[in-house]
């Protein structure tokens, strides 16, 4: 039986169809998990606030 899924000279459509359905839902799979992680890696993160009044405190203290 596994001379039969080495060689695929011999598959049927259905076959190549299975294969080409499993290896899409495991690159699928390998892509979300990478996404999920990029996103919690990202939350993990410390972010700094911008400054964003920095103009109006340097005025107002002239």
């Amino acid at each position: 039986m596994l001379e039969q899924w080495i060689v695929t000279n011999n598959w049927t459509q259905e076959q190549w169809l299975v294969v080409s359905i499993i290896g899409f839902v495991a690159v699928a799979i390998i892509v979300i998990i990478f996404r999920l992680y990029a996103i919690f890696k990202m939350g993990s993160k410390k972010r700094e606030r911008p400054n964003l009044r920095v103009g109006r405190r340097l005025r107002r203290h002239r």
